[in-house]
């Protein structure tokens, strides 16, 4: 038996003690503060100005659509730092679906900020738009002819063209004309001057993180996530290894469609099941930006997205990447795809800079941490039993690269998130005397010398495999 699950069993551990949890690291306190309204302002206000960022819109006009805004994106995140290594993440697509109409070269805008290890993690926001025509109220009635003579009608008057560009057949906007206006400096311009932002910060913070961290705008979400899925599917296929997605899309406006305003909170869906590693990275989110942003509540939503809708996360959680969406607390659902989404419509740099602060708590201690524990043997099941004694929990798991320490975790099995901690040194297991496995979730973190804390790696019950019985004729 380890030494420190000799001394853990001696002081006879009970579930009631928990250990105090991470402290602050100065630096990644003075990164946070590094993230600028002002700046924030102007990238919104600069995306704006292309007029729309449509996928199917003009590729070759100079400072209108998505072509100058792409260029003007990479242009902008190789200025930052020569640590960026800035690209475009470039597919050719056939026509497909219904908003795909024709044949499309698609680019995401790319920024890799190089770790020690190829793991990686990722901070995005997509840089496309669509728009559609908000029905305009119908005219008030013709007061009624108090004269005998019978009034001739009025000729009916000529439509004029919309200020917000051609109108379809229906009555709003055809979602596959690209050059009709749709400037979505929320839906996502918050995004993703979010995640150009943050570029910015962790390239020139000087720095050097175990994980290589990733700043991506992807192209084609409103045609159904398509940058994003093309780029999981890449991943994939070359077996890239992503601990973690940071989604951000509509984040900037801080007072929903009834006029509630809400400055102190944002949402970050995730996945389940309940310990899926989508839930983990959320529950990460939350437990870092306490430590560095503890003004700003970030409100955990156990769902993947918002009822009956969808992000760029999900392309990579599909693909079995954990990936989580930060959202906004207040929508405004009126002005989501609509020539109202400008900055004027109720953008707010300071609330957009508390999201990007939650956003870099998160990303800098994981990016400085040891990857997560392994918690499972060679055949995928998990390394927990009731030992010593038969009514023990044992857990073991396998050492993190860089870990000086871990920190255990344990929680009532219908509560969502951990109750109890403990940490322990250099060791590869722990016994909880007199702990159920019945009765409580367990998970482990790894921490490294500085104090920084992994993604919590949690012994799932694997389903049990379904036996068929056959009976006698």
């Amino acid at each position: 038996m380890l030494l420190g699950v000799a001394v853990l069993m001696s002081l006879g551990l009970a579930p009631s003690v928990a250990s105090a949890g991470p402290e602050a690291d100065p630096r990644i306190a003075t990164l946070v503060a590094e993230v600028s309204p002002a700046r924030l302002e102007a990238t919104l206000r600069k995306l704006e100005s292309f007029q729309t960022r449509h996928l199917l819109s003009a590729t070759d006009t100079p400072g209108r659509g998505i072509g100058a805004a792409r260029q003007w994106i990479l242009d902008e995140m190789k200025s930052y730092s020569p640590r960026l290594q800035v690209s475009f993440d470039t597919y050719r697509i056939p026509r497909q679906g219904e908003r795909v109409t024709r044949e499309v070269e698609l680019r995401n805008v790319m920024a890799v900020l190089p770790g020690r290890t190829a793991r990686r993690f990722y901070v995005s926001g997509h840089y496309d738009t669509v728009a559609r025509l908000v029905p305009a109220p119908p005219p008030p009635p013709t007061p009624p002819s108090h004269s005998r003579r019978r009034a001739r009608p009025s000729p009916a008057p000529s439509p004029s063209p919309s200020p917000a560009g051609p109108v379809s057949a229906s009555g709003g906007f055809d979602w596959t004309s690209g050059d009709n206006p749709a400037p979505g400096v929320n839906d996502d311009g918050s995004g993703t001057a979010l995640t150009m932002e943050l570029a910015r910060v962790f390239a020139q913070s000087g720095l050097e993180f175990d994980a290589t961290l990733v700043f991506i705008c992807f192209a084609g979400e409103e045609e159904g996530l398509v940058g994003a899925k093309l780029h999981a599917q890449r991943a994939e296929a070359e077996k890239l290894r992503i601990d973690g997605v940071l989604n951000n899309d509509i984040v900037g406006n801080a007072v929903g469609g009834q006029g509630v305003k809400d400055t102190g909170s944002v949402r970050v869906f995730s996945e389940g099941p309940e310990d899926s590693p989508s839930r983990s990275l959320a529950r990460a989110v939350r437990r870092d930006a306490a430590l560095y942003v503890p003004e700003h509540r970030v409100r955990l939503i156990a769902r993947y997205d918002r009822f009956g809708r969808g992000g760029d996360h999900s392309a990579f959680n599909q693909h079995g990447y954990a990936g989580v969406r930060f959202t906004e607390s207040k929508e405004n659902y009126a002005h989501q795809h609509t020539v109202q989404d400008t900055f004027a419509g109720g953008e707010d740099p300071e609330y957009l800079a508390r999201n990007a602060r939650v956003n870099a708590a998160a990303l800098a201690t994981l990016g400085l941490a040891p990857p997560a524990p392994v918690v499972v043997d060679d055949k995928g099941r998990p390394l927990l039993a009731r030992e010593p004694s038969g009514y023990d929990a044992r857990l073991r798991w396998q050492p993190a690269p860089g870990a000086t320490a871990y920190r255990v975790f344990w929680r009532e099995a219908w509560t969502p998130d951990w109750q109890f901690e403990q940490q322990v040194g250099a060791v590869a297991e722990l016994v909880l005397p007199s702990v159920s496995i019945d009765d409580f979730v367990f998970g482990v973190a790894a921490v490294d010398a500085a104090g920084h804390e992994s993604l919590v790696s949690a012994y799932v019950n694997p389903a049990r495999a379904e036996t068929p019985i056959t009976t006698l004729p």
